[in-house]
C-alpha cells in the first residue's frame, strides 16, 4: 500500500458530514501546518520530515465526533495521525505516509479539578489552563513543559516525559503522577479501554501509536506561592557547585533548577537587561518563603542573585521558564541557526563528563543543565534511582554535519552519558523504553489495522504503508 497523498472519494464525503466544511482542511498552509511540529531544532528531522503533508486534517470537538472520524479513517484502510498544539520536537505529528491528521486541540474541556488533588481532562485541554484553574483551589501542576501556555494534555503526554516541576516530582511516569489515562483504539467500531496508575505507563510518550488519548486524569502538587531568580557568576564551576547544591537542598521546595553556560545568556533578548557580559547563569524557582535563605546561601557562596520575580497568581508572564528546556533551545537557534542539540542525562561523575567532552568537542558543545528528581527513575542494574536529584540537560551542539553529530552522541554513550537522540523520529531510538514489549502489545491491541502513525515504532513488525525494502530497515 502505498503513501495516502488524497482522500478517497467516500472518506471525504464521511468526514465533512462529520465536521462540516470548515473543519476538513485539504490544503493550504494551514494543512502544511497542521503536519508539522518543531522537528526543524535537528537538521537531520529537517532533511527526513520538511516535505511530509498529510492529505487532510480534521478538527474535532468531542468524543462523537472523534469516533465517527476514526470509525471513517478504519473502514478506507487511511492513516490517522492524532496531534495535540504541535509544540514537541521530534515529528511525532508529521505523517509520514500520508493520510489524516486529527486536530484535537478542540476537544479540549477540564471536566473536574478535585479538592482531593488531581484533574480529569479532555486531550485537547491546555496545560495553562489546568494550572491556573488548579492554582485557584490550591493546588498546581506536578510538572509541565516549557511550553505549558500553549501545549495540549494530550500531546505533552503522547509526546513529552517531564519539565517544570520535574525537580521536585519527576516524569510524567513517575509513581503516582498519572491517575488514569484512558485511549480508543482505531477500528471500524472503536473500542475504550481505561488504564490506572502505572499500567498506564506503556500508554506515555508513543507519539499516539498505541491508541489515541480521550480523557486523561493526572495527580496535582501542593500550590506553593514562587520567586523566580537568576543568579549569575563568570566561574563556571563555582556556580555550578552551589546550583547543584542548591537542587539538592531538600529544604527548599523548588519547582525548577536550571543552569546556562555562556554564551546562552546572551540569545535570551528579552531578559539582557539582567546579565553580565561573560558571565554563566542559573535560574531558580523557589517558595517565596525560602527565597530569602537561598539568596543568602548564594551570596556567602560569592554568587549574585541578579533577577527575582514573583510567580503571580493567576499566573502571567514574565515566565522565567519560557528560557527553560527545549525553548533555550529555540532562542539560542533564533539567535544563531548553527545550533542544533542533543538530550542527556549525566552521571554522579557529571563534572568529569562535562570536562571529557569540553576536550574532546572543543567550541562544538555548550551546556544547558536542567535537574531532576530521581523518582521512578532506574539506577545500575535496573533497580530503583532511590531519592535526590540527577543532572540532565540539552547541551547545545554547533551543527557540522550528521556524521559529526553522531559522533557526538557515541562518545557520549562510551563515557556513560545517556542519550534521548532528538535527531529520530522512530519512538524507540529517541529515548529509552524498558516497556517497549508493552507498548507494542498496547498497539497490537487497539491499532489491528496498523493506521495510528504508522512508520513512528521501529520495532513493530506491521506498517501496511512502507515499502518492503523500508520496512526491513527499520526492524
Amino acid at each position: 500500500m502505498s503513501n495516502i497523498s488524497s482522500l478517497p472519494p467516500e472518506l471525504r464525503a464521511e468526514l465533512l458530514a462529520v465536521v462540516g466544511p470548515t473543519r476538513l482542511i485539504e490544503g493550504g498552509e494551514t494543512l502544511e501546518a497542521l503536519s508539522k511540529d518543531f522537528y526543524w531544532y535537528s537538521p537531520v528531522l529537517e532533511r527526513l520530515l520538511g516535505t511530509k503533508v498529510a492529505a487532510a486534517a480534521v478538527r474535532v470537538s468531542n468524543l462523537e465526533e472523534l469516533k465517527a472520524v476514526v470509525s471513517a479513517c478504519a473502514r478506507a484502510k487511511v492513516p490517522v495521525i492524532p496531534r495535540g498544539a504541535g509544540t514537541g520536537n521530534y515529528g511525532q505529528c508529521v505523517p509520514i505516509h500520508g493520510g489524516v491528521v486529527i486536530d484535537l486541540t478542540p476537544f479540549d474541556k477540564v471536566l473536574e479539578i478535585s479538592p482531593e488533588g488531581w484533574f480529569r481532562a479532555e486531550p485537547g485541554a491546555r496545560l495553562a489552563t489546568i494550572e491556573t484553574e488548579a492554582r485557584k483551589i490550591g493546588w498546581e501542576l506536578r510538572n509541565m513543559p516549557s511550553t505549558w501556555v500553549k501545549s495540549s494534555l494530550g500531546g505533552y503526554f503522547c509526546g513529552g516525559s517531564g519539565g517544570i516541576g520535574s525537580v521536585t516530582w519527576g516524569g510524567i511516569a513517575a509513581p503516582d503522577n498519572v491517575k488514569s489515562v484512558t485511549l480508543m483504539s482505531c477500528e471500524e467500531t472503536p473500542r475504550m479501554i481505561k488504564l490506572e496508575g502505572q499500567d498506564a505507563n506503556p500508554g506515555l510518550h508513543t507519539y499516539g501509536t498505541t491508541g489515541i488519548m480521550v480523557e486523561i486524569e493526572m495527580r496535582l502538587a501542593p500550590r506553593f506561592d514562587y520567586d523566580q531568580m537568576l543568579f549569575s557568576s563568570p566561574d563556571w564551576s563555582k556556580l555550578l557547585d552551589w546550583t547543584d547544591m542548591a537542587a539538592r537542598n531538600m529544604q527548599w521546595s523548588k519547582r525548577l533548577v536550571t543552569m546556562f553556560q555562556d554564551p546562552i545568556p546572551t540569545y535570551f533578548k528579552p531578559l539582557l537587561k539582567y546579565f553580565r557580559p561573560g558571565e554563566h547563569v542559573s535560574l531558580y524557582v523557589v517558595d517565596k518563603n525560602s527565597a530569602d535563605e537561598v539568596v543568602a546561601s548564594a551570596a556567602a557562596a560569592g554568587i549574585d542573585c541578579v533577577c527575582r520575580l514573583r510567580f503571580s497568581d493567576p499566573p502571567k508572564p514574565p515566565y522565567l521558564s519560557d528560557y527553560t528546556f527545549n525553548h533555550t533551545s529555540l532562542w539560542a537557534i533564533k539567535s544563531d541557526p548553527s545550533y542544533t542539540y542533543i538530550q542527556a542525562g549525566f552521571g554522579e561523575n557529571f563534572r568529569e563528563q562535562f570536562q571529557d567532552l569540553h576536550a574532546k568537542f572543543p567550541g562544538e558543545i555548550v551546556f544547558h543543565l536542567e535537574w531532576f528528581s530521581r523518582r521512578g527513575r532506574l539506577g545500575p542494574g535496573g533497580k530503583p534511582g532511590g531519592d535526590g536529584v540527577v543532572v540532565g540537560g540539552i547541551p547545545l551542539v554547533h551543527f557540522v554535519s550528521e556524521a559529526r553529530l553522531q559522533e557526538i552522541i557515541d562518545y557520549c554513550a562510551r563515557i556513560g552519558v545517556g542519550v534521548n537522540n532528538p535527531h529520530t523520529y522512530f519512538l524507540e531510538d529517541g529515548g529509552h523504553h524498558p516497556d517497549i514489549e508493552e507498548k507494542r502489545a498496547l498497539k497490537a491491541n487497539l491499532d489491528p489495522l496498523g493506521l495510528l502513525n504508522p512508520g513512528k515504532m521501529r520495532t513493530y513488525p506491521f506498517n501496511p504503508f512502507a515499502e518492503a525494502a523500508e520496512l526491513s530497515r527499520t526492524l
